[in-house]
C-alpha cells in the first residue's frame, strides 16, 4: 500500500485495515468490457449502410462510422474505469473510514462514524467467484428519482416519484466480512460512547489533560 492516506491521518488516530479493488475483478472486468465493445463495434462494421427515420424521413448512415464511434468511445470508457479503479485506496482508522481516488489528482473522502447509519455488505456473481465483497456504507443521504408510468388524476398526470438511499461504497475488497467486524463496533462503541462523553474526549483530548 501506498502512504498517501498516511499523511492525512489526525492525531491519536491509527489505521485497523488498509486495502485495495481486487486485481483479478477488475482484470476480469477490463476483459469482459473489451469484448462487449469490440462484439457491439464489430456488429456494425459488418453492415454496409444503417437505415434509420429522422423526423419521419428515412436516411441512412455508414455501419463503419457508427462502428468507429462504438469502438473509439467503447476503448475510452473501458480503460479509463480501469485505470480509475485501480488508484483507488481504502482505509478504516479507529475513527473514520477513508476513500482515496483519482485518476490525475488526489481526492479523498472521511467517513466519520457518527455519520453512519449502516453498513451492509453487498456480495455477487462476481465476489462469490473471487472471494470479495461490496461494503455499502448508509450515511442518510438519498435521491428521487421518477420511475415514470405515475396516476392521472383530475386530468392532471403525476410522476411516480420514488426515493433510494445513495451508499459510499468500498468496491470489491477481499474478506468483506472481516472488514465489516472492523467498522461496526467503532459504529456501536461510538454511538455509546456519545451518552458518556467519551466521544468529545477522544476527539479533543487537548481539553482533557
Amino acid at each position: 500500500m501506498s502512504h498517501y492516506i498516511d499523511n492525512i491521518l489526525e492525531r491519536s488516530e491509527h489505521k485497523k485495515w488498509e486495502g485495495k479493488i481486487n486485481r483479478k475483478v477488475m482484470v476480469t472486468g477490463l476483459i469482459l468490457g473489451l469484448v462487449i465493445v469490440i462484439g457491439l463495434s464489430a456488429f456494425f462494421f459488418a453492415k454496409e449502410t444503417i437505415n434509420y427515420t429522422s423526423n419521419g424521413t428515412p436516411k441512412q448512415i455508414s455501419g463503419f462510422s457508427i462502428g468507429s464511434v462504438v469502438l473509439g468511445v467503447g476503448l475510452l470508457i473501458v480503460i479509463l474505469d480501469f485505470f480509475s479503479n485501480f488508484v483507488v485506496e481504502y482505509a478504516i482508522t479507529n475513527k473514520r473510514v477513508i476513500i482515496k481516488s483519482g485518476l490525475i489528482g488526489t481526492d479523498y473522502k472521511s467517513i466519520y462514524y457518527e455519520q453512519i447509519n449502516q453498513v451492509v455488505i453487498d456480495v455477487g456473481l462476481i465476489g462469490k467467484i473471487f472471494g470479495t465483497g461490496n461494503l455499502k456504507i448508509d450515511t442518510g443521504k438519498t435521491e428521487t428519482y421518477s420511475k415514470g408510468g405515475g396516476a392521472k388524476v383530475g386530468g392532471m398526470q403525476y410522476q411516480n416519484i420514488k426515493t433510494r438511499t445513495m451508499y459510499d461504497v468500498l468496491k470489491n475488497i477481499n474478506t468483506p466480512y472481516e472488514v465489516y467486524n472492523f467498522i461496526q463496533p467503532s459504529i456501536t462503541g461510538r454511538r455509546e460512547s456519545l451518552y458518556s462523553g467519551r466521544a468529545d474526549k477522544e476527539s479533543n483530548p487537548q481539553y482533557y489533560k
